[in-house]
């Protein structure tokens, strides 16, 4: 059995302020990795949920769209996986608003997040960060080091 796991973080120093984001995608046959990407980036004002949500964007922009495995996509952050799994549907029901009727934060991530998603079949799992996980570690690794080169590249 075929199936994906996309490992996801975000970083920002300060928030609002230098941000980082990573994903990693790991493509498994029965068992055993048959491909690995990491994919990265950076944003020199930004917010902590504004790189959590990039990271899972940047993650599903590598799949293809006519992509049959399943796929399990792994984050530290409730804010994206709450999103994903309950507000969502909502949200697009509301005209991009919250329960509040104010407009939805970070609306055009979302949007771009839940276009990504069509078609595909994601299960969203949160895990807890920073607790030994190796998938979340790594990921979380590269974030920090893209948000000090976004750091570093303001000053």
């Amino acid at each position: 059995m075929v199936h994906i796991v996309i490992n996801t973080d975000g970083a920002c120093l300060g928030n609002p302020g230098p941000g980082g984001y990573a994903a990693s995608l790991v493509r498994v046959s029965d068992g055993i990795v048959v491909r690995k990407a990491i994919e990265s980036g950076r944003a020199a004002d930004t917010t902590n949920n504004q790189m959590e949500l990039k990271a899972a964007i940047a993650g599903l922009q590598r799949i293809k769209r006519d992509e049959t495995a399943p796929i399990t996509l792994r984050s530290d952050s409730q804010y994206l996986i709450n999103g994903m799994n309950d507000w969502l549907p909502r949200w697009r029901s509301n005209n991009w608003r919250s329960a509040n009727g104010k407009p939805v934060k970070n609306v055009d991530l979302w949007q771009r997040l839940d276009a990504l998603s069509t078609g595909l079949q994601i299960t969203w799992t949160w895990v807890k960060g920073h607790s030994g996980d190796q998938g979340n570690e790594e990921v979380d690794s590269v974030a920090s080091q893209q948000a000090h080169l976004a750091q570093a590249a303001s000053q």
